[in-house]
């Protein structure tokens, strides 16, 4: 499928009027769009006949002469692929269109690979998705969340502690050769945060900061709807951060990976993290040091950003029960004086997933002629993230 070609901003305002994902009739078009009818039917017949993107068919006819036409996106006029690049595991979801997905894997990243070579691992994989679920239709774009910082241009990851052979470009440009389509690579705490803010339950035009605890910790920050990010993709790796008193870093208290080596120096030997959730009261001192890391860290990103909501995510977050985390964010903001909500991400473990996928989609708009600032509205939020949990998985 070829995009659209050129700047036309009728055919691009019609489409991405359609993009709400609901079936409208003409004069509605005309209505939403402020254009003429002639222009829209213009509009509507080359979408159709000419790429392809969008379907037709008549409406009741409420009185004499001609009778309507209601037109709506075709979901299958291409695919998108989101991927959750993790050190550990690699998830991804093949979409429609409008979002909808249509099948999903998870499967264990292979840390001992090349930069090409896992390269040619992701892309495989989602061309097998594609063969076994696209039902013909072809792949349009792929958004993937990598676990390091990425730089300003996102052409190049600067760093990453949990896979290191994504670091450069050689990773990035292996990926996008061998699919053959616009590949869209950030960071996979931003993606995160945009799939809170497209399919969670988070406000878009409030300042959100997520925090994800998992192999690693990382966050992002958005305001009124912007995520932010910094020219090295250093913003929100508070993992770094020393905490006073210690010879510690925040990441050796509050990831997975890290934790049980440091627990083992200070006298707490374990095998792994998920041992503070099987027998807390074994550890009781070294979860009241993770406690008190956590608060310096939310009381940080209270004090920088004076968000209206932290959201934590990530598998090491369930060492916080509701209580605790409670009772922490309290202890925050006596300490801060910031008045903000501190609680688990609504989408959990899937934002990362959607956010990826929402950074596809957004591709594949761009590459026909749509910018984000037209976009009418993602579909609907709820759906999208309900349909993930119950798409398909490959038989093998």
């Amino acid at each position: 499928m070829k995009p659209l070609a050129g700047f036309e901003p009728n055919r691009t305002d019609v489409l991405a009027r359609l993009l709400a994902g609901d079936e409208v009739d003409i004069q509605r078009l005309v209505s939403d769009t402020g254009l003429s009818t002639s222009t829209v039917l213009r509009s509507v017949d080359d979408l159709m006949n000419a790429h392809g993107l969008i379907e037709s068919r008549p409406s009741a006819q409420s009185g004499p002469g001609r009778p309507g036409r209601r037109v709506a996106v075709n979901r299958r006029f291409s695919l998108v692929a989101g991927v959750d690049l993790g050190g550990t595991n690699c998830r991804i979801v093949l979409a429609d269109a409008l979002g909808k997905p249509l099948a999903k894997v998870r499967l264990a990243t292979p840390r001992d690979r090349t930069a090409e070579e896992l390269g040619d691992w992701l892309a495989a994989h989602v061309s097998a998705l594609v063969g076994e679920f696209g039902d013909g239709a072809h792949l349009g774009a792929v958004g993937v969340g990598v676990p390091g910082a990425v730089s300003s241009e996102r052409d190049r990851v600067v760093g990453s502690l949990n896979l290191p052979a994504i670091v450069g470009t050689a990773f990035m440009e292996r990926v996008s050769t061998t699919l053959e389509v616009p590949v869209r690579f950030d960071n996979d705490s931003s993606l995160a945060l945009l799939g809170e803010l497209s399919y969670g339950s988070t406000p878009p035009s409030e300042t959100t900061v997520l925090l994800i605890l998992g192999t690693g910790i990382s966050a992002a920050a958005a305001v009124r709807g912007e995520i932010l990010s910094g020219a090295e993709g250093s913003l929100g790796e508070f993992g770094r951060l020393p905490l006073p008193g210690t010879d510690a870093r925040v990441r050796d208290l509050l990831s997975g990976a890290a934790l049980p080596e440091y627990a083992t120096r200070s006298g707490h030997p374990m095998a792994s993290s998920r041992e503070l959730l099987s027998d807390p009261d074994a550890f009781r001192d070294l979860l009241s040091d993770i406690h008190g890391a956590l608060q310096h860290v939310l009381g940080i990103i209270a004090l920088a950003y004076e968000p209206a909501t932290i959201l934590l995510s990530g598998g090491f977050s369930d060492v916080f029960p509701p209580e605790t985390l409670t009772a922490i964010a309290e202890r925050m903001r006596a300490g801060t004086e910031v008045d903000c909500e501190v609680r688990p991400s609504s989408l959990r473990d899937d934002s990362g997933l959607l956010g990826a996928m929402a950074l596809g989609l957004l591709a594949l708009y761009r590459d026909h002629g749509v910018a984000a600032e037209q976009l009418a509205g993602l579909p609907e939020a709820t759906s999208i993230a309900a349909a993930l949990k119950t798409a398909p998985v490959p038989a093998t």
